[in-house]
């Protein structure tokens, strides 16, 4: 375990481009090594205690289980005895309703790509995939490539029972919120928020009405962004706290309670990916 001390924090509307900014206390309680396997991890969720990540672009078709020692327990391939025959063309977070769960394979680096999907699987049996949501974005209307554009997305989470895509906008560093139907189809915005940040996952507590994205900047820092009662088609306000970390992509995050939060980071000079549980005083 090792703890690091300060978080910035910065409060923010999103209807409004200031910010105020702050200074609290918080810290990272736990720091966590996760094998090479999981080298690229990059979504994150939690049944029965454990948690359940996968790889990133590239990887296997493959859902990873491990405990909170960060040793791996079970590898759960999702097209064995499904029919299907997924790859992982570009994995990038995972969301949960209860009773499936839905890999978004949405990573959209260039925005080429016209295969974006959602994939559902069965957590009770075996994370078998049973179905796929192909979408696309209503207002994209050029698919050659570009490096700053609006079309690619990497968090997801399950909001007011509906599955919810936020946007990683490389032009504008805003992040759109998507509605994604159960029979896909093409997207349109509801909402923009201004975070001035590149996002890389989400989770939504609906307990307490919580929103965390956890996210980047051009310069390389981190951060995790609450927005506390989230109402994602009206005006919210929200907190950047900027995680004192170098040389690592924070991808997926996860929701304790309001105060902390487990986040996992990719293998970015470090020497093996890690999963971080934060606390906000």
């Amino acid at each position: 375990m090792r703890k690091l001390p300060f978080i910035l924090l910065i409060v923010c509307f999103s209807c409004n481009e200031e910010s105020i900014e702050n200074y609290i206390e918080a810290e990272i309680t736990s720091t966590i090594k996760l094998p090479k396997e999981i080298n690229e991890t990059s979504g994150l969720e939690i049944i029965n205690n454990n948690f359940i990540t996968h790889n990133d672009s590239g990887g296997n078709p493959v859902l990873y289980e491990f405990n909170q020692e960060g040793a791996i327990i079970s590898r759960f391939n999702i097209n064995e005895g499904s029919g299907y025959n997924f790859e992982n063309v570009d994995w990038e977070d995972l969301g949960g309703d209860g009773e499936y769960l839905y890999i978004a394979d949405t990573g959209n680096n260039f925005g080429t790509r016209k295969d974006l999907k959602l994939i559902k699987v069965d957590p009770s049996n075996n994370f078998q995939a049973v179905n796929e949501i192909n979408i696309s974005y209503k207002d994209q209307e050029s698919f050659l490539p570009k490096l700053r554009h609006k079309f690619d997305a990497e968090g997801l989470a399950i909001i007011d029972d509906q599955i919810a895509l936020f946007s990683k906008d490389r032009d504008s560093l805003n992040t759109d919120i998507y509605f994604i139907p159960l029979d896909g189809g093409p997207l349109s915005s509801i909402n923009t928020f201004k975070v001035n940040a590149l996002i890389t996952g989400a989770d939504y507590d609906k307990n307490i009405g919580l929103l965390a994205l956890i996210s980047y900047d051009s310069d390389g820092n981190q951060y995790i962004i609450l927005f506390p009662n989230f109402k994602p088609k009206g005006k919210n306000s929200f907190k950047k706290f900027q995680i004192p970390i170098d040389k690592s992509q924070m991808e997926s995050i996860k929701i304790i309670n309001k105060n902390e939060f487990w986040i996992t980071s990719e293998d970015e000079g470090r020497g093996h990916p890690t999963l971080f549980k934060i606390v906000v005083r």
